[in-house]
């Protein structure tokens, strides 16, 4: 395929939704555009480094230009506001990340595959939500709106039913760069095919050539809904027949099955024996399976190592998974050795009330794959009623949630952090709060867990983090020196540009010392990703942030945590210490976690002291600085500072000994 080819391939073609109504940014974004279509045809073609340098070049200059056009446009209008400042912090990143890409030693494949997926977000998320702001505000201002009203304007404008399209296109456009090199391969091979059977027509070829022609168009039909690893349908293939089936008049409910499939551990198979052995792997188990559902069903592989099963007998899932569990057992003979392998699934039989298409099915049967994988690896769990109930209530509730966060409902409180026995202020601890326009204003506990492993959880914990260090410049500007504590989330802390955002986030407030930020994770945040987590910990105090273990004790691989996390300070769980009172296992298991920290050099903070009592305990038993209502309870910022002058520790505090 030539260069001219290149021109018009389109892994994301432009459209209105990219438009700011400035047609000089619009022009320069097209730009932009066109360099990452052109960057996924040239790896779909097998680039060499060299041209990977080259457009890596051409990113350079492109956003010296239109970055310094772009800012003198906002600043034209808008002055030296805050939010003219984050923007430009934003353009400094893209320079800073670009010229990472110039240093990397990866390979030039490797290269390509992480340069494409970070200018995919930032064409949706910095294109698509940040400059369409700035550019609404502007316009608003032309119009002789004051810059508050104006802000408010916007805000209004891009919350409710448009805020919500916004976050679903920026979900599309994350999964779609994750999967964007597989499909661009795919669209290739239909290109070149297409290509052939174009000129096949155009010579006016005999008969025979004809039959060719027809069945290059039948390689087309392939490439669009078969796996060219195991010749199975691919996700388009078995959506095709899902739709068929949902299309179906009368169909008895739940009397078909979907059932999502993933190979428990497969990565061990491509560290062993190698990529080209693991999909010879696939390609076999592929032709087992497809055996062993006959008629009854239909197979698909939908990514590297998930599969889904589409039966038409819902009585039957359990017999037909038995029999899929057989042969997966059965060893598999590959260069070097044999392997067998075994699955977790999630099952959703169908139709059904709150699924009326094929996605929904799907995306509910890979929710009901992710319980099992966590409550029960390497069995299967099947969606039952009251699961269907709460996956409709959840994604009402995820929508809500994205309205909020782009309404500016969400608050942030602080509860203090002391020495029991000084009582000098050691810090405070950030909890989030939502003011909700209907139901009032909802704990953590109310809507978090229906974040959990969600994308959206990112886009809440960077809301928290950029307002805890805001707040923290205020308190400053007060003569209010505060250290701050943030929950991380699981999935927050193993994103793979968590370190890079946050590097960001600390950038825009440089006023403010980075060891002052304290990420509290929970023990489960890290479970079976220990080396990972402790490089990601290990490149964030780098940037001078600390690290708490929230919650230690309530896991079961405490130990493990504090050999190999580098974290400085850990934080008792509440319910040891409101029950250390009245029983005599939690103190023990209380006086237990005290020794331990003490043991590995660990700072150490107790939640949960409610009462005089719980403060005496503490001391008693060697922990000295805590966190509960008998102290303070979280309250709004604006009030810290009355808090803190009129705050006093209980005398018997003070006078309390350690006892070991």
């Amino acid at each position: 395929m030539s260069e001219a080819d290149a021109a018009v391939f389109e892994i994301f073609p432009w459209n209105r939704n990219f438009e700011t109504g400035i047609e000089t940014i619009d022009e320069q974004h097209k730009v932009l555009v066109e360099i990452v279509n052109r960057l996924a045809w040239h790896f779909a073609s097998s680039t060499s480094e060299l041209e990977v340098s080259h457009v890596l070049d051409e990113l350079l200059s492109y956003a010296a230009y239109h970055f310094k056009a772009e800012e003198e446009i906002w600043k034209a209008t808008l002055g030296e506001q805050e939010m003219v400042q984050n923007h430009h912090d934003g353009h400094q990143l893209f320079f800073v990340q670009i010229q990472m890409f110039r240093s990397s030693d990866e390979p030039g494949e490797k290269v390509m595959s992480d340069l494409f997926s970070y200018l995919t977000r930032w064409l949706a998320f910095h294109i698509l939500e940040s400059d369409r702001r700035m550019a609404l505000t502007i316009k608003a201002v032309e119009r002789g709106v004051p810059l508050s009203e104006a802000k408010n304007e916007v805000d209004s404008e891009l919350s409710g039913a448009v805020s919500v399209m916004v976050s679903a296109l920026l979900e599309i456009y994350e999964k779609l760069a994750a999967s964007a090199m597989q499909l661009m391969r795919e669209k290739m091979a239909r290109l070149r095919a297409e290509d052939e059977l174009a000129r096949l027509h155009h010579d006016n070829l005999n008969s025979a050539l004809e039959k060719q022609a027809s069945e290059h168009a039948e390689q087309l039909q392939f490439l669009a809904y078969s796996d060219p690893v195991t010749g199975l349908m691919n996700r388009n293939g078995i959506l095709r027949e899902i739709r068929h089936v949902m299309q179906q008049e009368h169909l008895p409910a739940e009397s078909f099955a979907v059932i999502s499939i993933d190979l428990d551990n497969f990565h061990k198979v491509n560290a062993r024996f190698g990529e080209e052995s693991a999909d010879r792997l696939l390609g076999l188990l592929a032709r087992r399976w497809k055996d062993a559902i006959g008629k009854a069903g239909k197979l698909a592989r939908i990514s590297g190592d998930e599969f889904v099963v589409l039966l038409a007998d819902s009585g039957k899932v359990e017999a037909q998974l038995k029999a899929l569990r057989l042969t997966a057992e059965q060893p598999f003979m590959l260069d070097g050795g044999s392997v067998s392998m075994a699955f977790t699934a999630g099952v959703v039989r169908f139709p059904h009330h709150g699924a009326d298409d094929g996605d929904t099915l799907l995306r509910q049967a890979d929710h009901t794959l992710f319980r099992a994988k966590q409550e029960q690896k390497g069995e299967w769990l099947f969606l039952d009623a009251d699961a269907q109930r709460q996956s409709v209530e959840r994604q009402r509730l995820l929508a809500d949630i994205r309205a909020g966060l782009a309404g500016d409902q969400f608050r942030l409180l602080y509860q203090p952090k002391v020495c029991l026995r000084t009582g000098g202020v050691i810090g405070v601890e950030a909890l989030i709060r939502w003011e909700h326009p209907e139901k009032g204003t909802l704990s953590p506990m109310q809507f978090l867990p229906a974040l959990e492993y969600h994308p959206l959880m990112i886009s809440i914990g960077e809301w928290v983090i950029s307002q805890a260090l805001r707040q923290m410049t205020v308190w400053d500007s007060e003569g209010l020196a505060l250290d701050v504590g943030v929950n991380i989330a699981a999935v927050h802390l193993q994103h793979p540009d968590f370190a890079t955002r946050l590097a960001g986030a600390l950038a825009r407030y440089p006023h403010v010392a980075p060891q002052r930020l304290d990420l509290e994770i929970l023990e489960t945040a890290a479970l079976g990703e220990l080396d990972k987590a402790g490089s990601i910990i290990r490149e964030c105090e780098s940037l001078g942030v600390t690290f708490s273990l929230d919650d230690f004790g309530t896991g079961y691989s405490s130990l493990s945590y504090l050999k190999k996390l580098p974290v400085r300070t850990l934080k008792i769980d509440q319910g040891f210490v409101s029950s250390a009172l009245l029983n005599g296992d939690d103190r023990a298991i209380l006086k237990g976690i005290i020794g331990l920290s003490h043991a590995f050099d660990k700072k150490l903070v107790a939640e949960g002291v409610e009462t005089m009592e719980h403060g005496k305990l503490l001391i008693r038993l060697g922990c000295y600085h805590a966190q509960g209502y008998a102290i303070a309870r979280p309250m709004k910022p604006e009030k810290i500072a009355a808090w803190k002058k009129q705050w006093r520790p209980y005398p018997e505090w003070s006078a309390g000994e350690y006892v070991k």
